[in-house]
């Protein structure tokens, strides 16, 4: 053994032998400090790569400490990776949300954008070669064995990889290329949300897992864009629709007034169409008839309103136990929750709500579950200017709060209501729980979701901050189950907080 070599293995000791295949071997070892690193031993040489990989040094894979080359092997010390699989999450069936996926796509695409800028290939992408700690705050991505350099033109000439997430091409029918590596992501994140999901990320990895490489997504960065902003074009279009549906029914109802109370369309003559749609409540028919006052009677919010507490606080800080019991209220005497909306029979139905907006009302217009509604809270600087804090982080105010609205007109006792919150701040995430009693059929629960201790990161960036919402149960369709919020730190034409803090 030369004496590079011997200088080499003089860097660690070996604990035990982690995996060993006829291309390679790798080491959990310890380094000459204690630290736990990676030792491997692959049966090739030349291996340019591995230096790009080096100087690279992006977060999403391993550091690679050193590496020699010997006799027709090279010999690798990288940095220990700690964590699970996700493979994990398949055996547990511990699937990811919609949103979880959402942030692994983009962490994940950052990462293979500076690899495929650099001429690499990873070639391997799938849930075993992905590391995940902190509760998916943190995944890695490892094993660059079968990673290679792009080229144009020549197929693959050695079949590597592992099937059902690599794509045709990998198997020497075509040149590999990025979108080799979009197809295993796709296929990789499909798999990891479950054989039952059907969302909006559906389209997404469909394209992104075509068969034919020139249907795919032709750049990580193409799929970036999709990820990050489809959803937003998406919710315009069904806003615009949902206006459109609201003034044909405004139009409607004119002509019925016009057919039954022709006295009316005097009234109405001088009404702007923006008033017919946005407060269609003003034009009520006579209420002496008795079907008019049965349904009206029908739709009298039920009684059982419960105050919930918040029972795990997540990584949140500032939070603080609700210190009201869970206690019933009486509708009769005490006013309804804030933005609180009469429900209809046989249903679940969830609202979500600030200062007496409720974000996700438009979707009551519709018979079947509705859950892409999106909130928008542009915040102008005379406002968060005077928050606590500095120009680097403003922290919510004490008494801001967001309403979540819950009841139950169905036969059946929703047993388990739980609402999730998740925050992105613009650098870090906060997840908090909440759990209420089982809501007995008639009754309600509100939720109520302190902002205090939260925060806007770089608040002169005018990046949305999002905080996403999400009511599960047992066996139970809800309507309204989630929703979006997203903070904006600027003055805009939506809906937003003045400088006083009124809502405009």
């Amino acid at each position: 053994m030369d004496e590079a070599l011997s200088y080499f293995f003089g860097q660690f000791e070996k604990i035990r032998c982690l995996h060993k295949t006829e291309r390679s071997e790798v080491w959990l070892c310890t380094d000459a400090t204690g630290r736990p690193v990676i030792y491997k031993r692959i049966h090739r040489t030349c291996l340019p790569l591995l230096e790009k990989l080096q100087e690279l040094a992006h977060p999403l894979w391993p550091e690679i400490y050193t590496f020699i080359e010997r006799a027709g092997e090279t010999h690798l010390l990288e940095e220990y990776v700690q964590g699970e699989p996700m493979t994990r999450r398949l055996k547990e069936a511990c699937y990811l949300t919609e949103r979880e996926a959402r942030d692994l796509l983009l962490e994940l695409a950052d990462g293979l954008a500076a690899l495929h800028a650099a001429g690499i290939l990873h070639r391997d992408i799938k849930p075993g070669n992905l590391i995940e700690s902190h509760g998916m705050k943190t995944v890695r991505l490892i094993d660059f064995d079968v990673a290679r350099e792009m080229h144009d033109g020549a197929p693959d000439t050695t079949y590597l990889g592992t099937r059902g997430y690599a794509p045709p091409e990998q198997y020497g029918y075509a040149a590999t290329d990025a979108r080799s590596d979009i197809f295993a992501l796709g296929k990789t994140v499909h798999e990891l949300l479950g054989p039952a999901y059907h969302g909006s990320l559906t389209r997404i990895l469909e394209r992104a897992t075509e068969m034919d490489p020139k249907h795919r997504y032709q750049s990580i960065n193409e799929l970036v864009r999709d990820v990050r902003y489809g959803r937003f074009v998406r919710r315009a279009r069904c806003f615009a629709a949902s206006f459109a549906v609201l003034v044909v029914a405004a139009a409607i109802y004119v002509l019925y007034l016009a057919g039954t109370h022709p006295g009316k369309i005097e009234e109405l003559e001088e009404t702007p169409v923006e008033e017919l749609v946005r407060h269609p409540e003003e034009l009520t028919p006579d209420t002496s008839r008795e079907d008019v006052k049965k349904k009206e009677q029908e739709q009298q919010a039920p009684p059982g309103r419960v105050t919930v507490q918040q029972v795990d606080g997540g990584t949140g800080s500032g939070m603080q136990e609700n210190e009201k019991a869970a206690t019933p209220q009486n509708p009769a005497t005490e006013p309804p929750a804030t933005g609180n909306i009469a429900p209809r029979k046989g249903e679940i139905r969830a609202h979500y709500s600030h200062d007496g907006f409720v974000f996700n009302g438009w979707t009551d217009a519709y018979d079947t579950p509705i859950d892409n509604a999106m909130g928008l809270l542009n915040i102008p600087p005379g406002a968060w200017k005077t928050w606590a804090g500095d120009d680097t982080i403003r922290f919510f105010p004490d008494d801001w709060v967001i309403h979540a609205s819950v009841s139950n007109t169905t036969d059946e006792t929703y047993a388990a209501p739980t609402l999730s919150m998740t925050y992105n701040d613009g650098v870090t995430t906060t997840a908090r729980t909440y759990e209420a009693p089982p809501l007995v059929p008639g009754g309600s629960i509100d939720f109520d979701i302190p902002l205090a201790g939260l925060a806007i990161a770089n608040p002169t960036d005018t990046t949305a901050r999002t905080m996403h919402l999400e009511l599960h149960g047992i066996d139970h369709v809800i309507f309204g189950s989630y929703i979006d919020i997203d903070f904006v730190p600027e003055a805009g034409a939506a809906h937003h907080i003045d400088a006083d803090g009124n809502w405009r």
